[in-house]
């Protein structure tokens, strides 16, 4: 399974790079967020990491899915 890093495949050392982490790992990660208490002046960067999390977690179904 390759994933599509910033709109093509990243090959290392000849094998398609696959996402480091599991759906279950993307899930805790983004309730993490969710459910954590923020200050105010994170909230910019928080909301642009968990919409970069849930991209990767909607590719990483799409393709378990496959």
């Amino acid at each position: 399974m390759a994933i599509n890093v910033k709109g093509r495949v990243k090959v290392l050392d000849g094998k398609a790079y696959r996402h480091p982490l599991t759906i279950s790992e993307l899930e805790f990660v983004m309730n993490l967020i969710a459910n954590g208490s923020h200050k105010i002046e994170d909230m910019p960067r928080i909301l642009e990491v968990t919409k970069r999390l849930q991209d990767e977690y909607k590719l990483l179904r799409k393709h378990i899915e496959e």
